[in-house]
């Protein structure tokens, strides 16, 4: 009688008749197979381990419904740590990511949550990663790093801690050899066109004008006077085609003027 009673009570609380599972099969991932009576699904070991159904066999339809839902967090929890695995990620590269695999939001904050209390997401330690590799891998300046760290929604008083590494010395060191660099692979710029096209490309890098505008000198050490015959030849011999006499010099003339050579 008292096994009847506990058995009602059981059924009362969690709702329904209890379903008897058959077997279990277990898949990637921690994913297990559940086969019951009149159906199957997927729930994850700790599920079935936390509310011992290897023991109990035996499981409700409202409580299958619940783990069910619960099983989902397990599931984003492993697209995300597959994402992870590759490289080091902001929160919000996170949170974007699953959003674009139409997972529900609070879902998204629960799951990140846990990955922040693993270590799996940190934007302290994403942040200070991030910019030693744009320091040592590429030619980017403080400003362009800024800008794409506040794209990952990182907080700037954390950008602003780990950016100072990028001080005025290395910052004057890297527009130097960046300088240097334009001069030695110069081909077929006037000096002027060159000093213009490196001063863009330093602020498209990220640069700081006032360093960019400090070296800049270095480019007037340049000697562009056989870059200027050999287009002064080239633009003759094009134009020579269609003008002659007078009107011939002064198209050419206006050609190098384009060119920067004055």
């Amino acid at each position: 009688m008292w096994k009847y009673n506990y058995e009602c009570y059981n059924i009362y609380r969690h709702g329904g008749d209890y379903v008897k599972i058959k077997s279990f099969k277990k898949y990637k991932n921690g994913q297990y197979k559940i086969i019951l009576e009149n159906k199957e699904t997927m729930l994850h070991e700790d599920l079935i381990l936390k509310h011992n159904l290897l023991i109990t066999k035996s499981i409700t339809e409202k409580q299958l419904m619940k783990l069910e839902n619960e099983n989902i967090k397990y599931l984003i929890y492993d697209v995300a740590l597959k994402y992870l695995k590759t490289r080091l990620r902001s929160r919000y590269e996170v949170f974007t990511y699953l959003k674009k695999q139409n997972y529900d939001d609070d879902i998204i904050n629960d799951v990140i949550k846990l990955l922040e209390k693993q270590g799996y997401i940190n934007d302290n330690i994403y942040t200070e990663a991030y910019i030693n590799d744009k320091i040592n891998f590429s030619n980017y300046g403080p400003y362009k790093i800024k800008t794409e760290l506040l794209k990952n929604k990182i907080d700037k008083t954390t950008i602003d801690k780990y950016i100072e590494k990028f001080n005025e010395e290395l910052e004057l060191s890297r527009i130097e050899k960046l300088i240097n660099k334009a001069i030695k692979t110069n081909k077929n710029k006037s000096k002027n066109n060159l000093k213009q096209k490196v001063s863009i490309e330093l602020n498209n890098l990220g640069y700081t004008k006032t360093y960019i505008n400090q070296l800049l000198y270095l480019l007037d050490s340049i000697d562009d006077s056989s870059i200027k015959q050999k287009e002064y030849d080239k633009l003759y011999s094009k134009l020579s085609k269609k003008y002659s006499g007078y009107e011939l010099e002064q198209k050419v003339k206006q050609k190098m003027y384009q060119k920067g050579f004055y």
